[in-house]
């Protein structure tokens, strides 16, 4: 009989396990319209390449497993060919289920109407807000200025820009928190606020309205990361001594920030799909180079959810400074939303500067600092200064850390 009876308990056991893996997201989409032979839907998410489905008599369907709560990101062929560009639309998902998805090939997924999921359709309605809140903002700016955006060297910019701003946190931060606390209790509450409130509150409102959600909310990944970046905003102020950190190496070995003091560090924030990271370290080399020498030292900290994409671009790369893998939420106490992100760091552990993003045509605040701590360096810097601005080649903005679904 007991034997009889642990063969059953076996069994449910596996019945149970294949069930858990069995759990998947399927999502079906309906298309109308004339696709003119543009008939692929393209999705991805973070840590996961690009895949696509074909759309066939209308019709299209995804199945992936779930495992964890994560933002599917789609854009049509369509779309691509037909503007020569695509606006990612992402799909926010927190469990297995089926969503459906109905959808004018002309309007694109973020005209179409989802159903199916409560979670996907209450982000769903918050984007399609937060995108005619947006649209309010620039007709506002453009009633007081005439243009939506202007020059850096315009006189107005600033004032544009400070309109802009004010404008964003007395609209933007009213649907938010109106957002907020009408979800409260849901999972798509917290993740608006960590995504959105962000850039729409101030670190004080923002910590007083993640306080005000429940304590598993708190506790979720996206509470806690969002926990993280309010201390990170708190902590890294210039003249805040950091706190030591540890982190691994490519080949697993832990290394401590701490055994960097007495030089001035750059530590460097970035991703393996980042454009701008990667178009930065040419030049960077360059500095490393005339500097190292001098007291000053670069760690890079790639902030990939997965390991194996660091490390498969680490020997293409070749940078010749330490590389470390933040497998610990790190750049979320650093308060980092953008990449590329620098920092740095004097000899005494002390935050110098913060520096986000890269333009190849001008130096930029870390660079200048370097030189006023070191001294200008010679030869090919300046040349490719000069060259850079005769280039027509535009500005390279940081890319949000909010890419979707990231860690």
């Amino acid at each position: 009989m007991k034997k009889l009876l642990s063969i059953v308990l076996v069994l449910l056991a596996s019945v149970s396990s294949m069930a858990q893996k069995s759990k998947t997201i399927s999502i079906t989409g309906k298309v109308s319209g004339e696709l003119k032979g543009y008939n692929y839907i393209y999705y991805y998410a973070s840590g996961v390449d690009r895949d696509s489905v074909i759309i066939r008599d209308g019709l299209f369907t995804i199945e992936r497993p779930f495992t964890e709560t994560y933002t599917q990101v789609f854009y049509t062929q369509y779309e691509l060919q037909t503007k020569r560009m695509y606006r990612p639309f992402p799909l926010l998902i927190d469990g297995p289920g089926k969503i459906s998805i109905d959808m004018d090939i002309v309007k694109g997924f973020w005209g179409s109407e989802i159903s199916g999921s409560k979670t996907a359709m209450l982000f769903n309605s918050f984007l399609k807000q937060q995108s005619d809140v947006s649209k309010t903002i620039n007709e506002e700016v453009v009633k007081l200025y005439g243009k939506g955006w202007l020059p850096e060297k315009d006189p107005l910019a600033e004032k544009l820009a400070a309109s802009r701003d004010s404008l964003s946190k007395l609209l933007m931060g009213s649907l938010v928190n109106d957002f907020v606390q009408t979800n409260k209790d849901l999972f798509v509450g917290v993740y608006v606020l960590n995504s959105a409130g962000k850039s729409a509150f101030d670190i004080d409102k923002l910590d007083i309205t993640l306080r005000s959600l429940s304590l598993k909310l708190q506790k979720t990944p996206e509470g806690e990361k969002l926990a993280a970046y309010i201390r990170g905003v708190r902590n890294t102020k210039i003249g805040t001594t950091i706190k030591n950190f540890v982190l691994n190496d490519p080949n697993g070995k832990a290394v401590s920030f701490d055994q960097f003091k007495g030089k001035y560090v750059w530590i460097d924030f970035w991703a393996s799909w980042c454009g701008p990271c990667k178009q930065a370290f040419p030049h960077m080399k360059e500095l490393y180079a005339g500097y190292k020498d001098k007291g000053f030292e670069i760690i890079g900290i790639s902030t990939d959810t997965k390991i194996e994409p660091w490390l498969k671009i680490l020997p293409i790369l070749n940078n010749p400074w330490p590389q470390l893998w933040d497998n610990t939420n790190l750049f979320s106490e650093f308060a980092v939303t953008a990449f590329p992100t620098g920092f740095l760091i004097d000899p005494d552990g002390k935050i110098v500067l913060k520096e986000i993003g890269f333009d190849p045509k001008n130096k930029g605040e870390m660079e200048l600092k370097l030189e006023a701590l070191f001294g200008k360096l010679t030869g090919s810097i300046e040349g490719k200064q000069e060259k850079n601005e005769k280039s027509e080649k535009p500005k390279i903005l940081p890319i949000a850390t909010i890419k979707v679904g990231s860690k």
